[in-house]
């Protein structure tokens, strides 16, 4: 029988003498003591006869050496910097060796698991079989134990931990199933994730459930104060971004938003440019590229608030450039948690990545023909990446294993060594990503979002302009408590923190007093944000009504905009485009307004860190004065 067959009969199955780690095995993956595992109910031990379909990931070659590499050519005082890799010295840099995959399979034949029941990823980023529970213990020295959630009673198979053969660890990436519990049985869209870090009114909507309306307040119409109502008119005077020029316009420059199944609307695009960006002609709009099935173009007035939002952010500051929607879409995910939402994307940029060779799991990851919305097989390395791609979505770190998170992140690395730069909003629920209380690790611990706690993604957290302030006033880390939002910010759980931000960081623990308790947080990983935007009262048209939309999807997006205008440029003085923007931003601190007033929240809606001198874990090193970036980053070679 096999696994997802199988659990609901599992309980009957009777007990059998747990396997152990012998001296032949060390420790590979542990469940963290932090995981979100109070929900479930450990049952029984795993039948003996069930059948687990396991997949062995190989670990990718040359990681270290590709960060150093990305970070030389991110270095302002390098002489490689802006000497992007082209996407075939990628995939030929990173991918598994024959040899290791060969020394794999000769592992898991020592163990009994023959080779002729073996099936070896096209990309050799992974070795996939089928086997009982009996053989997969003695492989990985573990028990297997039956889990019954709570609230749902769905059943997953799981352990706490598991181990590899000592010879063999430093080839081993991650292995499924293991150490991970199914989210898809605990978690819906509204728990597990913050579409776009648009934050929506808890008070109305059932159990945190994000399916409702965005939050938003009725349009001012009339209004001309900035901090009520920020147009784009606004949003340019604020951070005195020029308008574009012939030379920012350029072939190939598109800006690119990734965007999860919710398309626009023409007509609620052209209401938007007709009452707020007057200069852009109706009809104007994105390119569609469309992943397994991904719509991009919806009804007249039924466009998703948060694409919406994204386009209205970006065009009035980069047109005519063009802007490209990365449209992804599966039923599977809104039947199973959401939180495989990234690797569709992943591997429409990069066939290596792609069919469970690289880092798709297929316990959390959509499969193509799906029977429903897209009866094809996926999209794999059909699309170019753009020079500047916003991604506004966000997902509990804890979602994933380590070992999946971390690879996924250093996919976000290799599009920064071809020169994307990925920017990322920073979640809308302070240290948590997920709505007060519930969304605290066991003992109190904070939960920062994925992917914006990836070291190789800027992370942009929101600010807004204080009660009865002009576009002079000094800008404060956002806090609405009515609505519900607080700039997201923190540590991460899982990534270390880089070297490019060490001493940023640093600073920040050694001269600020106001800290949460040190153990509610982890001081020595990745923090996040790196910069802020504005991301309050934010003009904008959705669902045939013009509105004032609140969250980091905003602050993102207007980011993306300044560093496209900036690419467009170089681009027409004969250079590349920028890429990975960290390493350089925090050399340069003095481009960004330094923010210092206002905190965000922490577990049970307690103040948790303090906007401050310098970098903090709420609005990063300050919003950015475009001027002064945009000389910087012309004046680069």
């Amino acid at each position: 029988m096999y696994l997802f067959t199988a659990l609901n009969t599992a309980l009957l199955a009777s007990a059998v003498g747990a396997s152990i780690s012998s001296t032949s095995h060390v420790l590979h993956e542990k469940r963290s003591s932090t995981a979100d595992s109070s929900s479930w109910v450990k049952r029984s031990q795993a039948p003996r006869d069930l059948i687990l379909p396991v997949r062995v990931g190989i670990n990718s070659q040359n990681l270290a050496e590709g960060h150093d590499h990305l970070m030389d050519i991110s270095d302002p005082t390098s002489e490689k910097f802006g000497k992007h890799w082209t996407p075939e010295q990628v995939h030929e840099f990173f991918s598994p060796a024959e040899e290791t995959v060969e020394e794999v399979r000769e592992w898991l034949s020592s163990y009994g698991i023959d080779k002729n029941r073996h099936k070896v990823a096209p990309s050799r980023g992974h070795v996939q079989f089928h086997a009982t529970v009996d053989e997969v213990e003695a492989l990985l020295g573990t028990q297997y134990d039956v889990y019954e959630h709570a609230s749902t009673g769905k059943m997953s198979i799981s352990c706490e931990e598991y181990n590899v053969s000592p010879e063999i660890q430093k080839h081993i990436d991650f292995i499924t199933p293991t150490i991970g519990l199914d989210p898809s049985a605990s978690h819906s869209l509204g728990r597990r994730t913050q579409k776009r870090g648009v934050r929506h009114n808890s008070r109305l909507l059932a159990h945190g459930s994000e399916r409702g309306a965005a939050l938003k307040k009725p349009a001012m119409a009339g209004k001309t104060a900035c901090w009520e109502e920020v147009t784009p008119q606004c949003i340019k005077e604020l951070y005195q971004i020029a308008d574009p020029s012939e030379n920012t316009t350029q072939p190939g420059n598109d800006l690119g938003l990734y965007e999860d199944m919710m398309p626009y609307d023409q007509l609620n695009l052209d209401w938007f440019f007709t009452q707020f960006a007057p200069h852009i002609p109706n009809g104007t709009h994105p390119e569609s590229l469309s992943i397994d099935g991904g719509q991009n173009i919806g009804e007249s007035g039924q466009g998703g608030s948060e694409t919406m939002l994204d386009l209205d952010m970006v065009y009035p500051i980069i047109y005519p450039q063009g802007v490209k929607i990365f449209q992804t879409y599966s039923e599977y995910l809104g039947e199973n948690g959401y939180t495989g939402i990234f690797n569709q994307f992943l591997d429409a940029l990069d066939a290596s990545y792609c069919t469970y060779d690289g880092g798709d799991d297929p316990n959390i990851d959509p499969k193509f023909p799906d029977g429903s919305t897209y009866n094809k097989t996926r999209i794999c390395g059909a699309y170019k990446p753009t020079n500047v791609i916003s991604v506004s979505y966000i997902v509990a770190e804890d979602a994933y294993t380590p070992a999946y998170a971390t690879r996924q992140c250093h996919e976000y690395m290799k599009l920064g060594l071809m020169g994307t730069s990925v920017i990322v909003s920073s979640g809308d629920n302070g240290t948590l990503s997920r709505f007060p209380d519930e969304g605290c690790l066991a003992h109190g611990s904070q939960r920062p979002g994925f992917p914006t706690s990836c070291p190789y993604v800027t992370s942009v957290g929101a600010t807004q302009l204080p009660v009865n302030g002009t576009i002079h006033t000094p800008e404060v880390a956002v806090l609405d408590n009515y609505l519900g939002f607080t700039s997201g910010g923190g540590f991460s759980n899982v990534f270390p923190r880089p070297s490019y931000q060490d001493s940023a960081v640093s600073n920040f623990l050694k001269t600020n007093t106001q800290l949460p308790k040190s153990s509610t947080y982890n001081a020595t990983s990745r923090g996040f944000p790196d910069i802020s935007a504005v991301g309050w009262n934010i003009a904008s048209v959705a669902n045939n009504a013009s509105s004032l939309e609140s969250g980091t999807s905003a602050s993102a997006p207007i980011l993306a905009a300044m560093i496209n205008l900036i690419n467009g440029e170089r681009i027409a003085a004969g250079k590349n485009s920028l890429g990975f923007l960290n390493p350089f931003f925090y050399k340069n601190p003095d481009i960004f307004n330094d923010i210092v007033g206002g905190y965000n929240w922490g577990c049970g809606g307690e103040k948790a860190f303090y906007a401050s001198k310098g970098w903090d874990p709420v609005t990063g090193l300050g919003t950015p004065n475009f001027p002064k970036l945009r000389d910087v980053l012309l004046n680069l070679p």
